[in-house]
């Protein structure tokens, strides 16, 4: 049986699975199931643990029990599937992708596939695209028109952001979304910054953090978000969400550097959760905490007097 890897995603001949009737199908949609003549009774959004709208994208988290089994089916609007843990095949006419922990999928509007969960189900994340936003998004970009898929990487670890901020900031969520959807468009080549790009960045400077998202600096810009976001790891080679924690950890240096607030004050002046969050960030940055750091600034003061 002849077998291959497409970004890490491995891939079979259908005859794996030849329980599995897929000659039924039915319909997915943001609020409910059509089914099809001839389909299997189940609904995939029965087993939703949380939704969750949030400007232009939904967000569903949903789990699948052990050996469920979903028909042939589509979803109208384009959609990108994270896999927490478990697994699961997805199977389409000509070919199956075999899922594990880690897996993330562009499926672009009314793909038709059915799915087989393993033994142990799945945890999924599924982040829906309005049509219209996809639309304005394809018409300086152009859009995969197939399914793209990745195994771990940056893509995942945007989808793990998702998943935390789904309880917290809903604009950092979007632009955790918007990060990843750049991942799935094509663009211009282009080998220096263009000039709205370098506008960008000094909005980044300029703006209190809290005021600044990807979808109001691309306004400020004239461009689209997807684009910005883009170029974000195109010319600095990380992304908006990174380039603001830079910001943060610039600021926080110079105020612990400079000022005698307390380390919780320079953590929330600088816009981190709270003092732990400050902690993490600086260390990982500098290889110092904020207390040690403050620390060996007074020693090397003191030696030096």
């Amino acid at each position: 049986m002849r077998q291959y890897d497409l970004c890490g995603a491995r891939f079979h001949s259908r005859e794996r699975l030849p329980e599995l009737n897929i000659s039924g199908k039915f319909s997915v949609f943001p609020s409910e199931t059509k089914l099809s003549p001839g389909a299997l009774e189940m609904n995939p959004f029965s087993n939703t643990l949380r939704a969750k709208q949030v400007g232009p994208f939904r967000i569903v988290e949903k789990f699948h029990s052990p050996s469920q089994r979903l028909a042939l089916h589509e979803h109208e609007k384009a959609y990108v599937s994270f896999l927490l843990t478990g697994s699961y095949v997805e199977i389409l006419r000509h070919e199956e992708r075999i899922c594990s922990p880690g897996t993330v999928i562009w499926h672009p509007r009314t793909e038709a596939h059915a799915d087989q969960f393993r033994s142990e189900g799945g945890h999924l994340l599924d982040l829906e695209i309005d049509a219209a936003w996809l639309d304005d998004a394809s018409q300086a970009l152009e859009s995969v028109a197939r399914a793209h898929i990745f195994c771990g990487g940056l893509p995942y670890a945007l989808g793990l952001r998702m998943y935390r901020e789904l309880s917290t900031c809903s604009y950092r969520f979007e632009d955790a979304a918007t990060e990843l959807l750049g991942f799935f468009f094509r663009g211009p080549f282009e080998r220096c910054p263009p000039a709205w790009f370098n506008h960008a960045l000094q909005l980044c400077n300029e703006t209190e953090e809290s005021r600044l998202s990807l979808a109001s600096l691309a306004l400020a810009v004239g461009v689209h978000p997807v684009h910005v976001a883009r170029s974000f790891r195109r010319f600095l080679g990380y992304t908006f969400g990174d380039h603001l924690a830079k910001i943060r950890i610039r600021k926080a240096f110079g105020l612990l550097l400079h000022s005698k607030n307390s380390i919780v004050d320079v953590a929330y002046a600088c816009g981190f959760a709270d003092h732990a969050h400050l902690c993490r960030a600086f260390k990982q940055s500098t290889g110092l905490t904020p207390s040690a750091f403050r620390r060996n600034l007074q020693f090397s003061l003191q030696t030096t007097q």
